[in-house]
């Protein structure tokens, strides 16, 4: 690696899981950029401050997973729409010297949908929302962004639940109590898992299916496994779905744009080198 070489990287704690690295060192070498992508690991306590640092630092710019989105919200000094609306930032980079903080997670969760669906038919369906972190936030406010207008949220605590519909403040988003969630699967047309249920060592989602008709679209935003149970039992229904590989790519190409000034390619296949390197960690 050369003084010349493009430098970006992803931060987390831990971050040895993270796809990241193989995802844009891969687009990087179809590309033939001279540059590289490192995992850099930064405790929460000292996150604030080895943000701060980028400015002076040669880095392009990071990506950032958990535990650190908020810290690099607070780090940067100029924040983007996206990173607003969140309170959180995935993205950091250097621009005329300044750290600016931004979320590619709207996008990211909106795009793959759009490109499966179209946006009539998304906004056609009642959406029901699994959960009340950060990730359910980003999807409320993707789906507001194209003005949805039917919006349900459930989660297992009441108090995040009543919080986050609060703090988004529009009328069309609406609470659903967590007893109450599978009468609500009988109506809503796109049912979307924004939990960590279902995850590689974590307990099932637990939901009844079932009640569901062939015409739901079931999109779950786990990628590990890339075939969650969710999944499994909603193409079993005859419904169709949408995995979180996809979100997990879309919301890095434009972090990858931002880095290195190009477009990731499209002539790879990406989402195949994903699945392998998941294959192995099993």
């Amino acid at each position: 690696m050369n003084k010349n070489s493009k430098v970006a990287g992803v931060c987390g704690y831990p971050v040895h899981h993270s796809l990241s690295p193989l995802l844009h060192n891969a687009w990087l070498e179809a590309l033939n950029i001279k540059g590289i992508y490192y995992p850099y690991e930064v405790q929460p306590e000292d996150a604030i401050r080895a943000f701060k640092t980028l400015k002076k630092s040669g880095i392009k710019g990071v990506n950032v997973t958990l535990p650190l989105k908020r810290h690099a919200y607070l780090a940067s000094d100029k924040h983007t729409a996206q990173a607003k609306m969140l309170g959180v930032a995935n993205c950091l980079y250097v621009e005329k010297g300044k750290l600016i903080a931004h979320n590619t997670d709207l996008s990211g969760f909106l795009d793959p949908l759009i490109n499966i669906l179209g946006t009539k038919k998304i906004l056609d369906k009642p959406v029901l929302i699994l959960g009340t972190g950060g990730v359910s936030r980003a999807v409320v406010w993707a789906l507001l962004s194209i003005n949805h207008q039917e919006i349900y949220i459930t989660g297992r605590s009441q108090n995040k639940l009543l919080s986050l519909v609060a703090d988004v403040g529009v009328p069309n988003v609406n609470p659903v109590m967590w007893k109450k969630r599978n009468d609500f699967l009988k109506d809503s047309t796109l049912i979307i898992n924004a939990t960590s249920a279902g995850m590689t060592g974590k307990p099932a989602l637990n939901v009844e299916l079932s009640k569901c008709s062939n015409k739901t679209f079931v999109y779950d935003l786990v990628y590990t496994p890339t075939e969650t149970e969710l999944i499994k039992k909603a193409e079993a229904l005859g419904c169709k779905t949408l995995g979180g590989l996809d979100m997990l790519i879309a919301q890095a190409r434009p972090s990858f744009r931002l880095f290195y000034n190009q477009d990731p390619p499209e002539n790879i296949n990406i989402r195949e080198k994903l699945i392998k390197a998941l294959e192995e960690r099993l």
